[in-house]
């Protein structure tokens, strides 16, 4: 564990005692905020030959939260079961799960209202992107069409907060976190004018009035970084220079100590909250959402989880990786991404793959990486390519960037003693988002492999393994302390399901030393065997 990961994980349990990172996975960004735990989980399996799989539990319909860990409680959401595929486009409400984490069998569930219809299994996002937050006593789910509530360990509600958001702020991006007494949620400043304020009329139609009201400011309809108490659901707090719904704000800890949130404005579609740029505000005692610098970039496109040290705070604009002084938000350099980069490339003539040296890629077209499919892990800042299937990574001192090409797709052979099949270039011609029901649901980018213009879940760094989940259920395992990004440091390619009927944007969380994984047909719970099998069962 680095100090600043040493650091951090000793603040969060000064607020959150009882919180065992070993054991729990509390909240989306992991129990150490971050989406990284140490461990030793199984780094192989094949849900479709049923290997390495503890348990898994059918979801009466799709849903795309990460699934929430706490002792032996398993938390998770869906969108309420569609009975055409008509209904996709008007259902707003979801359904809360409390699972037993030993065997899967649902405990309980709950329903929480919404009021606007965002997507069922969209690309971006749905109404049930958050995972549940938990503090071992209480759990909260979040309705990304318009609700948030709080339950017992029993499945009985405590309250329940409801308000209309706007349309189409919904990525999956800005997930809840859960620091001491707060849960922090990017929501719009004036629940009352904000819903009224639409840039879109319906989906993929862009409302010809997107006016704010005269007489009311503009601010008002911005969202924000709100600090809600878990106790009660009331607003405490919200910062006062906004954060756009694309973005991820990261918590983390600066230099002298203190709990602070990083945050961003800008990116597509003319976002309200101006001007672009990052942002750091506090969250320690008694200066709650106060700015502690804010700092102006035009052309920041802030789509990423905003991860961040107590040295340097890091971004993408324009193909660079951007790195700020974390104490004072003075940029400090910017480092190209696609120039002079070490390429490992698939050859499909030869079947292998040949490293090429100071080469240009055009791995972002646009983009510098798939919407929030990142992570910095020590020295090294982790992201997956927008539209080639190029995992990369960019020094943050140094700025060398270094580049793996990797499968699209994983096809899992459904007998052992077949060879599992690699797909290159191009995944499935037919993968489709399957429910529950068989129905196909999902408005953009349900047929390709994860990459490109898509919300794709947050690795997650479990020990020395970085798992890159994308949408067609293939999971990536790396070895992150290999000294190069070479193909030895891919140790696995795993299935959570069979290709092309698979489909997931959830992120892979762990507790235990098991994974668990959400698909729009079920919860996966991911346990390496550690007894060797009987006869009688090898049969």
């Amino acid at each position: 564990m680095t100090i600043f990961r040493a650091v951090f994980a000793g603040l969060l349990l000064a607020f959150c005692p009882q919180i065992n990172a070993d054991d729990n996975w509390h909240q989306p960004a992991g129990p150490n905020g971050n989406w990284q735990v140490s461990g030793n989980p199984p780094v192989k399996w094949s849900v479709t030959r049923n290997e390495n799989i503890r348990w898994r539990t059918p979801m009466p319909e799709a849903g795309m939260s990460g699934v929430t860990v706490w002792d032996d409680r398993v938390f998770v959401t869906t969108h309420v079961p569609i009975q055409s595929l008509e209904e996709k486009n008007a259902v707003t409400d979801i359904l809360g799960f409390c699972l037993d984490a030993n065997t899967g069998e649902v405990l309980w569930k709950v329903t929480l209202p919404g009021s606007a219809f965002i997507s069922l299994a969209g690309g971006f996002t749905d109404g049930t992107v958050f995972a549940p937050v938990t503090d071992g006593e209480h759990v909260w789910f979040f309705n990304r069409c318009g609700s948030m509530g709080c339950y017992d360990f029993s499945g009985r509600q405590v309250w329940l907060r409801e308000w209309k958001p706007r349309f189409k702020h919904n990525n999956r991006q800005a997930e809840p976190y859960l620091v001491g007494e707060t849960i922090l949620n990017v929501e719009v400043a004036d629940k009352k004018f904000g819903a009224k304020i639409q840039k879109w009329a319906a989906p993929g139609v862009k409302s010809p009035n997107t006016d704010v009201p005269e007489g009311i400011d503009e601010k008002a309809v911005w969202t924000y970084l709100h600090g809600i108490d878990k106790h009660t659901g009331q607003v405490l707090w919200r910062e006062n220079v906004g954060t756009v719904i694309h973005n991820t704000p990261v918590v983390g800890v600066t230099a002298d100590g203190r709990l602070a949130v990083s945050h961003a404005r800008g990116g597509p579609h003319q976002p309200f909250e101006k001007p672009a740029g990052q942002s750091l505000t506090s969250l320690a005692p008694g200066e709650e959402g106060r700015t502690l610098w804010s700092t102006e970039m035009a052309g920041y496109d802030p789509s990423f989880a905003n991860h961040w040290n107590a040295k340097y705070v890091f971004g993408f604009r324009r193909g660079h990786h951007v790195v700020l002084d974390a104490s004072s938000g003075t940029l400090l350099r910017e480092q190209p991404l696609y120039t002079g980069a070490t390429v490992w490339k698939w050859g499909s003539a030869d079947r292998k793959w040949t490293k090429q040296i100071n080469v240009s890629v055009k791995a972002g077209k646009g983009h510098p990486n798939t919407n929030q499919a990142n992570i910095v892990i020590g020295d090294w800042h982790w992201f997956l390519s927008h539209n080639v299937h190029y995992l990369g990574r960019v020094h943050v001192e140094t700025g060398v960037v270094e580049y793996l090409e990797l499968p699209a797709q994983l096809m899992a052979s459904r007998d052992s003693r077949d060879q599992d099949v690699w797909l290159w270039d191009k995944g499935h011609p037919k993968n489709l988002p399957l429910n529950a029901s068989g129905f196909a649901v999902g408005d953009h980018g349900h047929t390709g492999t994860g990459w490109g213009h898509i919300s794709a879940a947050s690795p997650t760094l479990i020990g020395r393994y970085l798992f890159l989940p994308v949408v067609t259920g293939t999971v990536y395992v790396i070895d992150t302390e290999r000294e190069t990004l070479t193909p030895d440091a891919l140790v696995a390619i795993n299935d959570l399901g069979p290709g092309g009927e698979t489909w997931t944007l959830a992120t892979v969380t762990s507790a235990k030393n098991r994974l668990y994984a959400h698909t729009m047909q079920e919860i996966i719970c991911i346990e390496a065997e550690s007894r060797p099998h009987s006869e009688a069962e090898i049969q």
